[in-house]
């Protein structure tokens, strides 16, 4: 059976004339959309940014690299190291380098410095802005932290004047310019090394100021060894001699050695000092032991004579009748010729086998321990000759 219902089919749109007018507009939208694309691709130029080593990719209409980077908002300051030139036109493809400079707070003489560097040492950041702020500072004058301590963000540096200061080292004197600091730490500043035993004028932890001195002397301590003749002692013991004759030595003396450590002190290399630190015998001394004539008396010729002293001469017999002595009296038997030096005049003296005499006449060849003894014959004179003979002078 068929059906009475008619089968579907889409609706017809009927096309009027309004509905055809819309097709230019869209034509006209496109193209000029195309027309915008086109020049956005013509006038647009992509361009690299680095930043410190960090690389990004921009499209930009900008014309210059100034222009560009104003308008970033990247925070590229005016300190700031950029290659090319802020004046460089862009261009497509180009590379724009940029290091960032770092902020640096710099205290002189209690105010405050901001600045930007692009320095990497603080020394040469101080330098930049002694330069730019006309501060007058001085390579000597004391920064904190040092002057080759790197540059990092945010820096604070702190500037202390120097000031002269007069060094005496050594006995050496030297000018140098320093921050006031303690005297300890002026002197290790300038590499100098103070010894345990030196003397520092004024105290390591003084305070140094303006045209002050340091003096430092050195000290310097030596030991030596040092070796010292003991004499002997002569001890004198009675002999069984006569008075006046020699001493006999009955124990030779020898001499002791001593040693001595020394500590010898300098200052700035001249000796101040001396002190025995040690001392000890090496060996003793010996005495030396003599005798000595104790004899006062003797018996000659069966009587005693007693006498003062004795002494061995040169006798010589002589005989001349008439003669005078040197103190005017005549020559006999037992008149002497002495040395005066030796026998006083009017002497009386005993003479071993020749008997008494006096101390009468000199002469010239008679000097020292030389007598002449007069005898009463040519013949008695020649017998004696010349001898040794024992004198007693009473």
């Amino acid at each position: 059976m068929e059906s009475s219902q008619r089968p579907w089919s889409p609706p017809q749109i009927q096309r009027t004339k309004e509905t055809r007018n819309w097709k230019p507009w869209v034509i006209g939208f496109v193209g000029l959309c195309l027309v915008l694309l086109l020049g956005f691709w013509a006038f647009a130029k992509t361009i690299t940014l680095d930043i410190d080593g960090r690389k990004t990719t921009y499209v930009t209409f900008r014309t210059t690299v100034g222009d560009f980077l104003i308008h970033s908002k990247l925070g590229i300051h005016s300190e700031d190291y950029v290659f090319p030139g802020r004046n460089s036109l862009l261009r497509n493809g180009i590379t724009i380098a940029v290091r960032r400079s770092e902020a640096v707070t710099l205290t002189v003489d209690g105010r405050k410095f901001s600045f930007r560097t692009l320095s990497l040492l603080v020394g040469d950041a101080v330098n930049e802005a002694n330069s730019k702020y006309s501060l007058g500072l001085k390579a000597s004058d004391e920064v904190e932290p040092g002057r080759n301590t790197v540059v990092h963000a945010d820096t604070i540096v702190s500037v202390e004047r120097s000031v002269p200061v007069k060094l005496i080292i050594g006995g050496k004197e030297t000018q140098i310019e320093t921050a006031p600091k303690s005297v300890r730490q002026v002197l290790s500043k300038q590499n100098i090394t103070v010894g345990a035993n030196d003397l520092v004028t004024p105290g390591l932890d003084e305070l140094v100021t303006a045209n002050a001195s340091i003096k430092v002397i050195r000290v310097a301590e030596k030991l030596v060894t040092q070796q010292n003749e003991l004499p002997y002692q002569i001890v004198t013991k009675s002999g069984d001699f006569p008075v006046g004759l020699p001493d006999r030595v009955l124990t030779k003396g020898v001499s002791g050695l001593e040693q001595k450590t020394i500590k010898i002190t300098y200052q700035d290399g001249v000796e101040v000092k001396r002190e025995t630190i040690n001392q000890s015998i090496v060996h003793k001394p010996v005495n030396q032991v003599i005798a000595r004539g104790a004899q006062t008396s003797v018996s000659r010729g069966g009587q005693v004579v007693n006498f003062k002293r004795a002494i061995l001469v040169t006798a010589t017999g002589y005989y001349q009748p008439g003669g005078i002595t040197s103190v005017g009296s005549g020559v006999r038997r037992g008149v002497v010729a002495v040395d005066p030096g030796v026998i006083k005049y009017y002497s009386h003296i005993w003479i071993d086998g020749y008997g008494w005499g006096t101390a009468l006449d000199t002469g010239s060849a008679i000097q020292g321990n030389r007598i002449d003894l007069y005898f009463e014959s040519e013949a008695e004179a020649i017998a004696w000759g010349v001898r040794k003979v024992m004198v007693y002078i009473l």
